[in-house]
């Protein structure tokens, strides 16, 4: 998170798994006041102040700011999400509808997101587990690791890898592109 450059310093915990009252909020003085709780105000202060004008033609084209990409609140249903709608910053997301392209902007992965018990709680049923089929898209079953040890120069240097390689071939010498001028024979 903090590689991408999300301000997640003063947080408690990652990822961060609030409370499904937050729905309940009415007010965006609420919502701000929750943001500042959790110590996620930081993040979105960074994206209100890093609005800046866009450098080249897309200013033209309708395109004329650019900012950073704050955190995302994950709610598992539409309603309870009126008071965080208008907080610059903030992106709102379904968990019924998540995006690889909201959760990994640019394809950078690591952002900074908010979900609800909730919203968390459903994840195993939308995407299923490791053994256990999803409930919503019919077959589909999360991939299993390639591997299980990540340490591949261990891996290659083992003496059970060298012994089932071949043998380093030594290349032959490559005969010369010249040949002797046959004399007009």
């Amino acid at each position: 998170l903090m590689a991408r450059g999300h301000k997640v310093e003063n947080v408690a915990e990652v990822p961060l798994v609030v409370e499904d009252a937050i729905q309940g909020y009415a007010k965006t003085k609420e919502a701000m006041a929750f943001l500042a709780a959790t110590k996620a105000l930081d993040d979105v202060n960074k994206v209100n102040d890093s609005k800046h004008i866009r450098a080249g033609r897309g200013k033209i084209r309708n395109r004329r700011y650019v900012q950073r990409r704050g955190p995302m609140l994950v709610v598992p249903d539409a309603k309870g999400v009126r008071a965080f709608r208008n907080i610059f910053g903030l992106d709102i997301a379904n968990v019924n509808a998540l995006n690889l392209l909201q959760l990994a902007p640019g394809g950078h992965l690591g952002r900074f997101i908010i979900w609800t018990k909730g919203a968390f709680a459903q994840l195993d049923k939308i995407f299923g587990t490791f053994t256990q089929e999803s409930s919503v898209k019919k077959g589909f079953v999360l991939p299993s690791h390639m591997l299980t040890n990540t340490d591949i120069t261990r891996i290659m240097q083992s003496d059970e890898v060298r012994r089932a390689l071949a043998p380093k071939k030594l290349q032959a010498k490559k005969p010369s592109r010249y040949t002797q001028p046959t004399n007009g024979m």
